[in-house]
């Protein structure tokens, strides 16, 4: 339960706290605004605004601990050049005791990070990448940006269309194949369209071959060659009407295929849980390992640093946040401290001088051991 020391502190905590978060967004999104301006000629005010309005959810898990950064050495440091933490501490009241309620706001927002990791930035993520092909730059012609490419879309599913439709927005010349050990089923289509998770193509053919069973296939006597060829083509289907149509359903969606292969800046896309889902993936080649590895705990790591950030920047506030101007001065850099030795211990596990797991949380480890020593001090 909290008491009247925490709910004060809370009140002056949650202002900052919002007014912060609300900066650092706006401080990103401007950014996102300028690099894509040179693109945006024409567009619609409203679009430019939704497609900020996409970036939001995956800024807001990158900014919440430099949020609390603020959050805690802008009110903290005021409190101590008043005299108010003196006071509590000659009251019997050790400066470890007032963490308790920051640190609540801390795991909530950890929470809260994790929270939209899982369950909302993939798709968001996503769909900046959809939206900004579809809505505002080609305006619905964002497959175009596929041409030429194999596109893995789920369950072994690959696409490949070599033209695009630019009248009509759709592929042309359309491939689909599914391996299955050493059968493949592969189908052609003379066009087709991508909508959602739904593939619609037009004038398809489909074949079905065992590979495997060519080998009997070419030893086979002349009498034993129909049964033979019907195990090696195991289904062969081609509808009377050249304008048939056959609809499939994908394991990835049109924004999410955009987003991981119309250009080299891929947008995050993946989940907590898909993320532990390829790192224990049994068949990953080491490489694609220690990527997988450094994704999930990176995406475990980094909300923590909102409870993490906290024990160090306490102790900073306190000795040294003497005016408002230092103490968001000091809260910046302790921020950007946090996100260099963050960044440079990852690319450390990339290269695979570090393991996975402790390249992600060597910047927690590190910050949490030195706040604690001060905070003892």
């Amino acid at each position: 339960m909290l008491t009247i020391l925490d709910r004060y502190l809370l009140r002056e905590v949650l202002p900052v706290l919002f007014v912060s978060a609300l900066l650092y967004v706006a401080v990103f999104l401007f950014g996102f605004f300028y690099v894509g301006s040179q693109w945006l000629d024409g567009a619609p005010v409203l679009k430019v605004l939704t497609w900020l309005g996409y970036h939001v959810p995956g800024v807001l898990v990158q900014v919440l601990p430099m949020a609390v950064v603020s959050a805690v050495v802008i009110p903290f440091g005021r409190l101590a050049t008043e005299g108010a933490v003196l006071a509590t501490q000659a009251g019997g009241i050790p400066l470890t005791r007032l963490l308790r309620p920051v640190l609540l706001v801390g795991f909530l927002l950890a929470g809260l990070s994790l929270y939209l990791s899982e369950k909302v930035v993939p798709e968001t993520n996503a769909r900046v990448r959809g939206y900004w092909y579809d809505e505002l730059t080609s305006r619905g012609h964002g497959l175009a940006r596929l041409r030429g490419k194999t596109v893995p879309l789920g369950n072994g599913l690959e696409l490949y269309f070599s033209g695009y439709d630019w009248a009509h927005r759709a592929m042309t010349d359309v491939r689909l194949q599914l391996w299955k050990g050493r059968q493949a089923t592969v189908i052609f289509a003379d066009s087709g369209t991508y909508d959602g998770d739904t593939l619609r193509l037009r004038g398809y053919r489909l074949y079905t071959v065992d590979y495997s069973q060519i080998d009997a296939l070419v030893s086979a006597p002349p009498d034993a060659l129909p049964e033979e060829l019907q195990r090696v083509f195991k289904n062969v289907s081609i509808p009377k009407s050249p304008d048939a149509t056959l609809t499939l359903k994908t394991g990835l969606t049109r924004d999410q295929a955009l987003a991981n292969f119309a250009d080299p800046l891929a947008a995050d896309t993946l989940s907590l849980s898909e993320a532990w889902r390829r790192y224990t993936d049994p068949d990953l080649s080491p490489k694609d390992r220690l990527e997988a590895g450094l994704a999930f705990h990176s995406k475990l790591a980094l909300p923590l640093a909102n409870v993490v950030l906290i024990l160090i920047a306490l102790p900073f506030a306190v000795n040294y946040g003497r005016s408002p101007g230092l103490s968001l001065g000091m809260s910046v850099l302790i921020a950007v401290a946090y996100y260099l030795v963050f960044l440079l211990a990852r690319s450390m596990g990339g290269l695979g001088l570090l393991p996975p797991a402790l390249a992600a949380w060597s910047a927690n480890l590190i910050f949490a051991f030195v706040g604690w020593r001060l905070m003892r001090r």
